[in-house]
């Protein structure tokens, strides 16, 4: 029977951002989209990481049962697995993180998501790659691969300003994991890359000393969306990561 590997995209991307992955054998991967994005509903104001990681066991229960899962989410799929994690630590067999950090934001990266969330409400997202893509990928990326910034670029502009607005607020309401982090049983692995301008690798490695027994890879000329930065190296590890 095959395994469930569930992986949970970044903002504000969708499941298309995990269309490179190659099938893994003996494993079904399954790509939930946060509400607002690649195309479904957002959710009514409010809405929490707590609420969308409830939402996310009740949708993999009904698909295929209470089995445990491997559960992997970079940026905000990271925080919105570690809420899962929190709330249904029997479910997760293996854990997968990847440019995510623990705690919560900082009062000034908190107001900053509350006021995007505001912007793009009334001006829409015509701003956010521009604004945003210096940001999701390493130096080495933007100035040698053109072609993933531009991929980047359109997926952004089909993200909905309903689905931004509501991401926003719910990351910046997210509670701070720290205290599970010592918790966690299952088998982890921290993937971060070098160039990471969003998330400072010292926070991986904090994850790291942290979780139990975790493995810690930091990829050189790499930033924030590492899957798609290093599409070769991520699916080598995930794959020895899978079978170890």
């Amino acid at each position: 029977m095959e395994k469930t590997i569930v992986l949970l995209h970044p903002f504000p991307l969708s499941r298309l951002f995990w269309g490179q992955l190659k099938a893994i054998k003996g494993y079904q991967v399954v790509t939930p989209d946060f509400p607002g994005f690649g195309g479904t509903a957002a959710k009514p104001s409010g809405y929490t990481l707590a609420q969308a990681a409830k939402d996310l066991n009740q949708h993999l229960v009904q698909q295929f049962g209470a089995k445990p899962i491997v559960l992997g989410g970079i940026s905000m799929g990271g925080y919105w697995a570690f809420e899962f994690l929190r709330q249904f630590p029997n479910r997760v067999e293996k854990l997968v993180l990847i440019s995510t950090r623990a705690g919560a934001d900082k009062a000034e990266g908190r107001q900053n998501r509350l006021n995007m969330a505001e912007f793009v409400e009334k001006a829409g997202i015509g701003h956010l790659p521009e604004a945003m893509i210096p940001g999701l990928l390493g130096k080495t990326t933007l100035a040698d691969k053109p072609d993933v910034s531009g991929q980047v670029s359109k997926w952004i502009f089909q993200a909905s300003p309903a689905g931004v607005a509501l991401a926003q607020r719910a990351m910046a309401n997210r509670d701070n994991q720290t205290s599970i982090l010592a918790g966690i049983q299952a088998p982890t692995i921290i993937v971060a890359g070098k160039e990471d301008a969003l998330i400072p690798t010292n926070e991986s490695v904090a994850m790291h000393e942290a979780i139990p027994g975790s493995q810690l890879v930091l990829i050189d000329k790499v930033g924030h969306l590492v899957p798609i930065e290093a599409p070769e190296k991520f699916q080598k590890l995930l794959e020895e990561f899978l079978a170890s």
